[in-house]
């Protein structure tokens, strides 16, 4: 019987100590629990470069699908847009705003939540930086060693000059890269499908920006003194790759160059953006949205 009792009496124990824990414990415990959590922006092209999505719309969507649901009302078909490119090209708001513009316009927001692939470019400049530096070490090449006449060089991993003018001056598709980074230079199409994949998204469209030659025509004016005029016309390259992350199979590639017109001058964001639009132009035209 005694036994019976010391027993009842250790169960009895067990079952009221968590509730006499000490306050600090239980408040480290709800603490541990409600910790923030970091993540990649959902970001979806506005309307148009001025328009602001309402807060209630953000709450209303967070509460219908959480916060790994689809973008949108009807799990609209997912777009990770991404553009990259040479440096005098992205750097250009006018440049990336008709990019963002054209696609707006052929995917419309009723059908297709087309976003700024952020979460994606981490994904594949992640996948470049370890592909790189297992190929080529980790040395960084200074412009001494990289021959180049201007800025440091921000070519990573090459330990030669040679090496840099033979494999790693060129990307993927044989374009030079130059005094910048490399980014997704050396990514091919099943990177694209593998990193799409990997945030649910069914496409991935991906446009590189890369400077071509330009053609300079001065005009004279007479009578004497000869007073002139000149005209730059810049040629840009816009390569598309717009991948099927279903099938892993492009639904889309094309490399086309156009180009621009400035007078008086060097060739600049106005000239860009006549270029980078007629190029648009022409691959959004050549893609055909249909109702299944």
């Amino acid at each position: 019987m005694k036994r019976i009792i010391q027993g009842c009496l250790l169960l009895l124990a067990a079952l009221l100590l968590p509730s006499f824990a000490p306050a600090e414990d239980a408040a480290t415990a709800e603490a541990a629990v409600s910790q923030p959590s970091v993540s990649v922006a959902q970001r979806e092209l506005k309307k148009d470069k001025d328009y602001q999505s309402s807060d209630v719309y953000a709450r209303a969507h967070h509460i219908i699908y959480g916060s790994k649901g689809p973008v949108g009302p009807g799990g609209r078909t997912r777009i990770a847009v991404i553009v990259n490119g040479d440096e005098a090209l992205v750097s250009e708001d006018r440049v990336k705003n008709d990019i963002y513009a054209q696609i707006r316009q052929k995917f419309p927001r009723e059908s297709f939540a087309v976003m700024k692939g952020t979460d994606v470019n981490t994904r594949l400049l992640q996948m470049a930086e370890d592909r790189y530096a297992g190929q080529h070490g980790t040395a960084t090449v200074t412009k001494d060693g990289a021959g180049t006449s201007g800025d440091v060089g921000l070519v990573s991993g090459a330990i030669s000059k040679d090496s840099i003018q033979k494999e790693d001056a060129l990307d993927a598709d044989g374009v030079p890269v130059k005094v910048q980074p490399r980014g997704t230079a050396d990514l091919v199409r099943k990177d694209l499908v593998s990193a799409g994949k990997a945030f649910d998204y069914q496409y991935v469209l991906m446009v590189t920006l890369t400077e071509g030659n330009s053609e300079f025509y001065h005009h004279m004016v007479w009578p004497l003194p000869p007073i002139g005029s000149s005209t730059t016309k810049p040629s840009v390259w816009l390569r598309v790759r717009f991948v099927d992350c279903g099938s892993g199979d492009y639904l889309y590639r094309n490399d086309i160059a156009a180009k621009g017109k400035s007078h008086n001058g060097f060739p600049n964001g106005r000239a860009f953006q006549d270029a980078v639009h007629n190029a648009m132009k022409e691959a959004m035209n050549d893609i055909a949205i249909s109702e299944d």
